[in-house]
């Protein structure tokens, strides 16, 4: 009796696993693609390209989590200015400005401000490309 239960369970899960999965696969509108990280020591921050990187309605977006609280604090449309020394990555709506910079130097700490004051440094997980066209 038991066995005749656990198999139509077993199968349900596995049907609606493959389920997810093909949905996953089918929607890739909903992906998200990385195009920098900090990893601070009160904040990790990702800004990343929500949709397909390669269509023209995707959009930047940047995510600010606050481990003290483990919560999500930031995540909204970005602007992405370029500069010699790296890129800037910025909210572009808000109560506060919030500022991620990451430089071009793999030597260097990304910084995250609030209102123009940085309030984090941290290790450059991830990285554009450099913004001047060298490495």
């Amino acid at each position: 009796m038991l066995k005749q239960v656990r198999q139509p369970i077993a199968y349900g899960i596995i049907a609606t696993g493959a389920t997810l999965a093909n949905l996953a696969l089918a929607n890739p509108a909903n992906a998200e693609v990385t195009i920098a990280y900090c990893d601070a020591e009160a904040y990790a921050v990702n800004v990343y390209q929500e949709g397909d990187p390669e269509a023209p309605d995707s959009e930047l977006k940047i995510r600010v989590f606050w481990r003290e609280k483990a919560i999500v604090i930031l995540d909204v449309s970005a602007i992405r200015e370029p500069s010699p020394e790296g890129y800037t990555y910025r909210n572009q709506v808000g109560e506060n400005e919030w500022t991620l910079f990451v430089p071009n130097s793999e030597a260097s700490s990304c910084t995250l401000s609030r209102d123009g004051r940085v309030i984090d440094d941290g290790e450059v997980m991830q990285r554009e490309p450099s913004s001047t066209g060298g490495v």
